[in-house]
């Protein structure tokens, strides 16, 4: 009676150490997997890549504050001035502001770029840290925003995957179903996946350091493979009379097919949702950080 009694205890810690693991791990992809700049490819001169990363978000941002006359100075902190007139400098100089979100560019990849998002994330690191040493409103504020900006990466990111997910399914009905063209142009979304990854990892491993985790490149390549199971595995066989048009096998099939397509529909709507909410949210987060350091003049950086 004893060991029943403990089974579910058991049971309980477990699901709860699996739930905490997995939720830590989801926020620290999904920061990854919206900021990371191994997703491009070049063609002839022309630059393909993914234009909205939390990055160039905060360096567009910066811009646009800039030309409004709200980067200004550096308080009582050297290090933010030296940074706020370098990336005056690279925004002034190599004009690179209008390509920040801009998914493709005329232009062979170089480190110019990286450079002017290095610098305004120097920045906003800077004011940060100068507002969280003042405390009260400012430091509570700015917590509240950036726990939103963590909770809707977190959705969009498992909306990316669950979309994906109800892609493979319509996609496995439709095979199962041998639907001429579109059954076979299923089979290319694994496919798809797989190249996108590819890219991604020998992007990675060509430029970056070895204590940056291939977060994205191992999510892709997970799904790569699921996508794979599900849609290129030999179809089930079915019998003739579930082929007979009318039967109850067939319209299970094409209900099925419905309800693949409706799922579609829905996760990429609530993704899209969940990523313009994320993006907005930024923008929020970046505009209470400069206004906030700004209004305290030269002592943002005292208590």
């Amino acid at each position: 009676m004893a060991k029943k009694q403990e089974q579910p205890a058991a049971v309980g810690v477990l699901l709860f150490a699996v739930t905490y693991t997995l939720g830590s791990a989801v926020s620290r992809i999904a920061q990854d997997f919206f900021n990371d700049d191994d997703l491009y490819l070049q063609v002839g001169g022309r630059l393909f890549r993914v234009g909205v990363t939390e990055d160039r978000i905060l360096t567009r941002f910066y811009c646009d504050a800039d030309d409004d006359h709200l980067l200004v100075g550096g308080g009582d902190i050297p290090a933010l001035a030296e940074k706020i007139h370098a990336f005056q400098s690279l925004k002034t100089e190599k004009g690179l502001c209008w390509l920040t979100l801009r998914w493709s560019v005329g232009h062979i990849y170089d480190s110019r770029d990286d450079e002017l998002n290095k610098a305004a994330i120097d920045i906003l690191g800077l004011q940060e840290n100068a507002l969280m040493v003042k405390g009260g409103d400012y430091t509570t504020r700015l917590r509240q925003i950036h726990d939103q900006i963590m909770v809707l990466r977190g959705a969009a990111f498992n909306g990316m995957i669950g979309f994906s997910l109800c892609v493979f399914g319509l996609g496995a009905t439709l095979r199962r179903e041998k639907h001429g063209l579109v059954g076979m142009a299923a089979l290319t979304v694994p496919a798809l996946y797989f190249a996108v990854a590819l890219i991604a990892v020998f992007h990675h491993f060509r430029q970056r350091s070895p204590s940056d985790p291939p977060y994205m490149e191992f999510t892709l390549l997970i799904l790569a493979l699921v996508g794979a199971w599900l849609l290129w595995r030999h179809p089930l066989p079915e019998h003739d009379h579930e082929k007979k048009p009318g039967s109850e096998k067939d319209a299970h099939h094409s209900g099925g097919k419905k309800q693949w397509a409706r799922l579609v529909l829905l996760s990429a709507i609530l993704t899209a949702a969940a990523i313009l909410g994320w993006w907005s949210t930024e923008v929020f987060y970046c505009g209470q950080v400069i206004y906030s350091y700004d209004s305290q003049g030269p002592s943002a950086s005292q208590k």
